[in-house]
């Protein structure tokens, strides 16, 4: 803790600084345990079933990322922008919100599942319609998926930051290995079938629980008896957080979606997995992201000296943490690989072509939260937007004669171009400064 305490400076508050230590080593531990626990999940789908079963699942959660991603429609950034903003003069505004995001994503749920069904069986769609009983069954699938972090984010911005994670991160990949070592005993044959439901299973599970914890947390905001205040209109900021969700999303499902038209599922499995390890580069800027949300836009209204101050000492943190996990993936990236089946080690040259990217985002730091949690939710949507249209370039244009090393070439080149444009809109609309251009401009 005195280590991370010393790399921040005295431009911040002493609650904010304790925040940010105590935020960051809980998550540290949690997120610790998780990559633990999903490395053992995943070696147990991939070592259970067959390289094309797991390919079709991938190709069928890929479409639930997605699409709960449409159901949750911005509600679940919307909270985690304004719950932090509400004083104690505000509660009724407060548990109308969380009541409001709830019923939404209930009822998109059943709207949206209804029309992607109905439309996946009276329109032939390649790589889709041939799935039609995997991606009916899958439907369960989106609204718990888009339920999940919802509450999972209200907590979060309630400052519960260890409850906002330790069911998602711990519980939900224990209970995985749990359910598939039963099956295993029991002789379930793992189809592509058989996945899917065991996830659904385990997304209710977590769902469940989280949705009591809410319940439970907010019984304190609801007894307040404090005055009700006139109704929020979040109309446009909902529309602005859903683009930006999505295309977050698209921006990490995209390359997978493209992989499908040119390669085999054999080839999407292993390009899975290689992301998988490529994603502990993100393990500190996801750290760090537990914290400083709802600290960005809790201090909206102090001024660009203070959030330069969040954002420097923030990056600095992200960028020590994320050096010795490039290492790893350099040095003991294939031989990860190899722990799934000779097949894989094909995916090394992805690993370290998305790993450079992944690192880039600590490098240049949290700017799109600073733009999403102080009211410059547009500038983000615009340059997401600039991102997935760069990502589908390169990639429908790298992947035909690359395969996964040229998807993992086409994450790389755009994250690199989508960081330098985010620094830049974040300088002349904020005001504040990517400490990566301070290094090369100290002028």
């Amino acid at each position: 803790m005195n280590v991370l305490r010393s790399h921040l400076n005295d431009g911040l508050s002493e609650t904010d600084r304790r925040r940010i230590v105590r935020g960051t080593l809980q998550s540290f531990l949690i997120q610790g345990g998780s990559v633990a626990l999903v490395f053992i999940s995943n070696l147990l789908l991939v070592r259970s079933s067959d390289p094309d079963s797991y390919g079709l699942y991938v190709h069928v959660f890929n479409w639930v990322s997605i699409l709960s991603v449409v159901v949750a429609g911005g509600w679940d950034d919307l909270v985690l922008a304004q719950l932090p903003r509400y004083t104690a003069a505000q509660h009724s505004r407060l548990v109308a919100l969380v009541r409001a995001a709830n019923r939404w994503i209930l009822g998109a749920a059943v709207v949206v599942g209804l029309a992607f069904v109905g439309l996946l069986h009276l329109v032939p769609i390649e790589t889709l319609s041939d799935h039609q009983t995997l991606f009916r069954v899958a439907m369960i699938a989106v609204y718990l998926t888009a339920a999940l972090g919802l509450n999972q984010l209200v907590l979060q911005a309630l400052n519960y930051i260890r409850l906002s994670q330790v069911v998602e991160k711990l519980v939900k990949p224990l209970l995985l290995i749990v359910a598939v070592s039963l099956l295993r005993v029991l002789a379930v044959p793992f189809s592509a079938r058989t996945l899917v439901v065991l996830s659904c299973v385990v997304l209710g599970v977590c769902f469940g629980v989280v949705a009591s914890l809410v319940v439970r947390k907010m019984r304190a905001y609801r007894e307040s008896g404090v005055e009700s205040g006139p109704e929020d209109r979040h109309g446009m900021k909902t529309t602005y957080f859903f683009f930006i969700s999505l295309l977050t999303l698209l921006a990490t499902k995209i390359t997978m979606l493209i992989l499908p038209v040119y390669l085999p599922p054999k080839d999407v499995g292993i390009f899975n997995i290689a992301y998988r390890f490529a994603d502990l580069l993100i393990f500190p800027f996801f750290l760090m992201h537990t914290v400083l949300p709802q600290l960005f836009a809790r201090h909206a209204v102090t001024g660009r000296a203070y959030t330069q101050s969040l954002f420097s000492e923030s990056n600095k943190l992200m960028t020590l943490l994320s050096l010795p996990l490039l290492l790893v993936n350099v040095v003991a990236g294939a031989l990860l690989l190899r722990l799934f089946g000779p097949e894989f080690s094909a995916g090394y040259a992805a690993v370290i072509y998305i790993s450079v990217a992944q690192f880039l985002f600590s490098v240049f730091g949290p700017a799109n939260t600073i733009l999403m949690m102080q009211d410059r939710e547009k500038y983000s949507a615009g340059c997401l937007l600039l991102y997935v249209v760069m990502l589908a370039g390169t990639s429908w244009w790298l992947i035909p004669a690359g395969g996964i090393t040229g998807g993992a070439l086409a994450i790389m080149i755009s994250s690199a171009a989508y960081n330098i444009v985010l620094a830049v809109t974040l300088y002349r609309v904020c005001g504040v400064r990517s400490p990566f251009f301070g290094w090369l401009f100290p002028h």
